[in-house]
């Protein structure tokens, strides 16, 4: 998994030197799995290093079966809402990730059931971080990213009804 490129295959690890002549370090040749003719180049040690395995399918099949344990980011300010999201999304985990999906997609929902416009930044959220955990569900599940996704919204559905039923019950 790197940071911003997504499941990666690594397709060469080699001696490069890219800010002159010696300064050569290690760099891993990265190919997107889900973003065919891109090319990612990051170093294979030090501090700006983000990099890690994609986690396990049990991993991923555990984290489905408790997306109801995740915290809802129960936020009204929509600045500090999207602070809390870039400090989960930055941690480059799945589970704080699948957090912030929830939260968006329950907000989403919540919106909608009372006759309000889903805001941009909650799409926007949904677009972004969704991509990033589905791409890794997928992955790890030897799946498509739509069968990845409609998984995870499926294992939310129960809450969703929930969310949506308080929202319209008043």
């Amino acid at each position: 998994m790197h940071e911003s490129a997504g499941v990666c295959r690594v397709a060469a690890v080699e001696e490069l030197a890219l800010q002159g002549r010696g300064s050569e370090k290690m760099y891993y040749s990265l190919e997107p799995v889900f973003q065919t003719g891109s090319h990612v180049i990051t170093p294979v040690e030090g501090a700006k290093v983000r990099i890690r395995d994609v986690k396990s399918k049990k991993e991923i099949e555990n984290l489905l079966s408790s997306l109801d344990e995740l915290e809802f980011i129960d936020e009204n300010n929509d600045r500090a809402r999207a602070e809390k999201f870039k400090e989960e999304i930055s941690h480059f985990d799945p589970r704080p990730l699948a957090g912030v999906v929830k939260t968006a997609y329950l907000r989403k929902h919540m919106r909608i059931a009372s006759g309000k416009k889903v805001m941009s930044s909650d799409e926007k959220v949904l677009q972004n971080a969704g991509k990033k955990l589905f791409e890794e569900m997928a992955f790890a599940l030897k799946t498509d990213l739509d069968t990845a996704a409609d998984r995870f919204y499926k294992a939310l559905e129960s809450e969703r009804v929930k969310f949506v039923s308080m929202v319209t019950a008043g």
